[in-house]
């Protein structure tokens, strides 16, 4: 293989050290420079070609946490400049709710991210075959189970507090969700339901009910000045309502 030619870090393909896109796969390519010995690589690659070093870990002096999977210690990863939590066992992933959303919000990391995790094959590869409710590796709460976007068909486990649980692939899944469109058609359908239900609280207004607004949560609509509120969006739900364009502020 040329000095010049890389090997896409999504598919493994050859190409060249200027291209913007893998030919076989689609993938976007952009080179970057190994911090080791400062031979471009593509952004997302595991290895550097010419010296071998890691580019997507480091080593960081994060407290020790438990896998809520299968209670291995979960080792930090860098995906870029994300920072997450990986267990080498199942290959699962803990990621903080400000993580989550700058992973959302950032589309162009997203092939070298799902190009970085690719590579990395954990020790026990047969997916996890009973649903259960798994404890929050920082706090021990059990999590909540949570159709990320309401519409991806990807069920997460969520702590309200600390952050949220991928098992392997599901980070994956959720990128090509978002990269979809996903969220966008989420936002404007739940645009829509708000509207109705607006109108819907015009009329009871008209019909000599107190001052009422409306607005609508993630999985609930909020009346205010009414004598319900029992919503949240602190912490992971916040963030996650602000994700799927759900929260207005």
């Amino acid at each position: 293989m040329p000095a010049s030619t890389l090997r896409c870090p999504g598919c493994g393909a050859p190409a060249a050290a200027d291209a913007q896109h893998c030919d076989y796969c689609g993938s976007a390519l952009a080179t970057v420079t190994c911090a080791s010995c400062f031979a471009p690589m593509f952004k997302g690659s595991r290895f550097c070609s010419q010296c071998g070093a890691e580019a997507t870990r480091e080593v960081l002096d994060d407290a020790p946490l438990k896998c809520p999977r299968c209670r291995a210690e979960m080792q930090t990863l860098l995906l870029g400049t994300m920072r997450a939590r990986e267990c080498s066992e199942c290959g699962g992933l803990w990621i903080a709710p400000d993580t989550l959303q700058k992973l959302c919000n950032e589309r162009e990391a997203h092939s070298g991210v799902i190009g970085a995790l690719a590579a990395r094959i954990p020790n026990n590869t047969t997916p996890p075959d009973v649903v259960r409710y798994l404890p929050c590796p920082q706090c021990t709460t059990l999590m909540n189970r949570t159709n990320f976007g309401k519409s991806s068909g990807v069920v997460i486990d969520v702590c309200k507090r600390d952050g949220v649980w991928f098992d392997r692939g599901e980070l994956q899944r959720v990128i090509g969700f978002v990269d979809a469109g996903g969220l966008t058609a989420q936002r404007e359908r739940d645009r829509e339901q708000l509207a109705d239900d607006q109108r819907r609280l015009a009329t009871m207004q008209a019909y000599g009910g107190g001052p009422i607004s409306v607005s609508r949560s993630y999985n609930s609509v909020v009346i205010h000045g009414g004598k319900s509120d029992d919503s949240t969006t602190d912490g992971v739900d916040g963030i996650l309502l602000q994700i799927a364009g759900l929260f207005h502020g």
